[in-house]
């Protein structure tokens, strides 16, 4: 299992024979370091992430709409040219059952506004140009 939030990024393995945990600390990008919030699916061996929200709903309310990418496999992260059409935050990433399109959807945006928000993304897309 995989947890990103924030700064931090951890690896949790699970060995049944011997009932034990154990814990890694994994990498997080400084570009997705301020945010929480984001929506995320995982397609073989990257997770990809949407948006996202840096926590602050006093001061500093930022919400992002950029799309990140991270390689299990290679432990790198990766930041897409290409955005979502607007800023989102508290939406999910559902992928449908060929592996072919990614639906977001719903969340809200910098100003804290429900949205019924509902894009598809081709899922060979995750291939997009990146920063």
């Amino acid at each position: 299992m995989l947890l990103f939030c924030f700064n931090v990024g951890l690896s949790i393995e699970y060995d049944e024979n011997n009932n034990t945990f154990q814990f890694s600390q994994l990498t997080v990008c400084d570009d997705i370091a301020p945010f929480n919030s984001y929506a995320y699916v995982c397609i073989n061996d990257i997770i990809l992430l949407f948006g996202g929200w840096n926590g602050d709903a006093d001061n500093r309310n930022i919400v992002s709409k950029s799309v990140y990418k991270y390689s299990i496999r290679e432990n790198k992260w990766t930041t897409f040219k290409n955005t979502l059409p607007s800023q989102l935050r508290d939406s999910i990433a559902i992928l449908d059952e060929e592996n072919n399109h990614i639906y977001i959807i719903g969340g809200s945006n910098n100003k804290s506004k429900l949205l019924s928000t509902k894009i598809e993304i081709k899922a060979l897309s995750t291939h997009m140009k990146t920063k």
